[in-house]
């Protein structure tokens, strides 16, 4: 069963009280998200005002002088109730716990206050207090269940919810206390609920109120336990305390179905997070809407990178191309699901084989309809071997591909575009300063400038290009995508930006310069070779002249074998 990221998040409000800081003068500090599900303000709204704005007038004289002016002196544990208004305009009832945060001089350096929704308790008392007769039928009309105590704890008074919750007769429950040994309770965790930690038991000692205490009440006509949320608050009565009076309120709801259901959801979502194979959700268009570690780690990318694409957006290899659109939409489509092989390319160009298992799932009462790939059976690798597979493609000392992974990515690019009829960009880039470094403070400095030059212009380039070192002080770029050569160039033109800033390396401030040709295919060259000599010239060119970036000439006859691609301008040697 899924849940959406929504029901996360309404989890978590439902659990948390309105939580505040507030200066000296009262003026909100910082606030808790859920005063959006309490009080209807997005947190932003309330910080830097005050909140006597927001108070009952008929409570602001008592909130300063039983609140607000003690905690100010240092008094702690005030709890108070009042009436605060809603964004809706309404009132509602706040109880809230007040505690001022001392500096290690005793100084009062702001106020904190922990405020709950008790209008619907207030509400309860009021009616308790105004007439037993309806104190009844509001009982009874309840869907969770209510039981009042009197001073020693008994139940003197509940609803018929009560009864059907705790799976008693009303002779049965009639009478009871926490302390009853016939009482079977847990803890969530499973240990003993003592009597003491009731929350009436708390409510009649403290005179504190209980919110959600969670407890599994156990019945023997059920073998097995029921789980219920709690509330406790203390009942206000004027004149004398007579024996077997009420003083305490609680009500309960059954809550043993959404407990279950979260148990099954954090157990499915342990599978799912750190299950060795590969899992992938999305939804009914067949856009990614989460992925797992396994994928993630094999795919070698981030979860960003792939939420919000579609499925069949997976970078295939040429073995696994166009399989989505010529037989696994189809068969997902006659027959909810597809099984087969998947040769996939991760984010570093690599070739994974994997054995793929496709499923439609259809739309139920508790999940939309979904498809999941789970993806199996890849060639497991230790650590040495996934070392040696790393190095084997890539330059040791920058982590870029190194001349043997740039020839493999030089061959998908060219693939895409003679079969898009599109262009891709060769770059050469040499660094120019970059000897004296090495001569005057060391080769470890030279190396630092290398991997930082490295790190910036893998942060220019995007994840579908490529940027190799072939050489010492040497750089090859292949950017593919774009339309017009001036796009080509703008992006030279921000790497080079990017190298001639100054850098300090162990406290030395270091400069190099960058010579950038550029060749366009197929205008320049048709062969990894033919586009690499052409950039190559054009480096020299633009180094001749002084200038940072220069495009190739136009072809003029290489070793290329014909490409049916559409015609290109023919472009002169020039600064872009």
């Amino acid at each position: 069963m899924l849940l959406t990221d929504s029901v996360y998040e309404r989890v978590a409000q439902n659990m948390s009280d309105f939580v505040a800081l507030h200066s000296l003068d009262g003026l909100y500090v910082w606030v808790s998200p859920s005063v959006k599900r309490i009080l209807g303000y997005d947190p932003e709204e309330l910080v830097g005002t005050n909140p006597y704005d927001l108070f009952h007038p008929d409570d602001k004289t008592l909130i300063r002088s039983k609140t607000h002016q003690p905690a100010v002196t240092g008094e702690g544990n005030i709890r108070i109730r009042y009436r605060i208004r809603h964004a809706s305009g309404k009132y509602i009832w706040f109880e809230t716990l007040t505690q001022p945060i001392e500096n290690d001089k005793g100084e009062v350096l702001e106020l904190q206050t922990i405020s709950r929704d008790v209008t619907e308790q207030v509400s309860l008392e009021h009616e308790l207090a105004k007439s037993e007769a309806l104190y009844r039928v509001a009982m009874d009309s309840l869907e969770e269940g209510v039981v009042v105590h009197d001073e020693a704890g008994r139940i003197i008074a509940h609803n018929p919810r009560a009864a059907d919750i705790l799976g008693m007769s009303t002779d049965e429950l009639a009478g009871r206390a926490p302390r009853d040994p016939h009482w079977q309770s847990i803890h969530p965790d499973g240990t003993p609920f003592p009597p003491e930690a009731h929350p009436a038991s708390i409510t009649l000692r403290s005179g504190e109120a209980c919110s959600k205490v969670l407890m599994g009440v156990h019945n023997s006509q059920w073998n097995s336990y029921r789980w219920i949320s709690i509330n406790s608050r203390s009942v206000h009565s004027e004149g004398c305390e007579e024996p077997g009076r009420a003083k305490v309120v609680v009500s309960f709801n059954d809550v043993t179905e959404q407990i279950e259901r979260e148990n099954q959801l954090r157990r499915w979502s342990t599978v799912y997070r750190f299950s060795g194979e590969a899992i992938v959700i999305a939804d009914a268009n067949g856009v990614i809407k989460d992925v797992n570690e396994s994928f993630l780690r094999i795919i070698r990318n981030n979860r960003a990178a792939w939420v919000g694409r579609r499925l069949d957006e997976i970078s295939l290899d040429s073995r696994s191309e166009d399989l989505f659109a010529s037989t696994i939409w189809p068969a997902l489509e006659a027959d909810g699901n597809w099984r087969g092989e998947l040769w996939l390319r991760d984010a570093e160009g690599g070739i994974q084989a994997t054995w793929a298992a496709i499923t439609k799932v259809n739309k139920t009462e508790n999940a939309a309809a979904h498809f999941t790939l789970i993806l199996s059976d890849f060639s497991e690798r230790s650590i040495k071997d996934e070392t040696l597979r790393f190095y084997a493609g890539n330059d040791s000392l920058t982590k870029l591909p190194n001349r043997l992974l740039l020839s493999d990515r030089f061959k998908v690019a060219l693939n895409t575009s003679i079969r898009q009829g599109t262009t891709f960009a060769c770059m050469y880039l040499d660094l120019d300063r970059f000897k004296p470094i090495n001569d005057r403070y060391g080769h470890a400095v030279g190396d630092i400038v290398l991997q930082v030059i490295a790190q910036k212009i893998s942060s220019i380039v995007r994840s579908m290009d490529t940027i190799a070192r072939i050489g010492g002080d040497e750089f090859f770029g292949i950017v593919v995508g774009l339309e017009q050569e001036s796009e080509y160039c703008a992006v030279a033109e921000r790497i080079a930006k990017a190298i001639t800033e100054p850098l300090d390396v162990h406290g030395h401030i270091i400069s190099v310069g960058v010579s950038i040709g550029i060749a366009l295919y197929p205008e320049h060259g048709q062969t990894q070779k033919s586009l690499m000599e052409a950039s190559d010239a054009a480096m020299f060119e633009a180094k001749r002249k002084g200038l940072t970036v220069a495009l190739a000439v136009s072809l003029r006859g290489d070793d290329s074998r014909p490409v049916d691609h559409p015609p290109a301008n023919r472009l002169s040697r020039r600064q872009c």
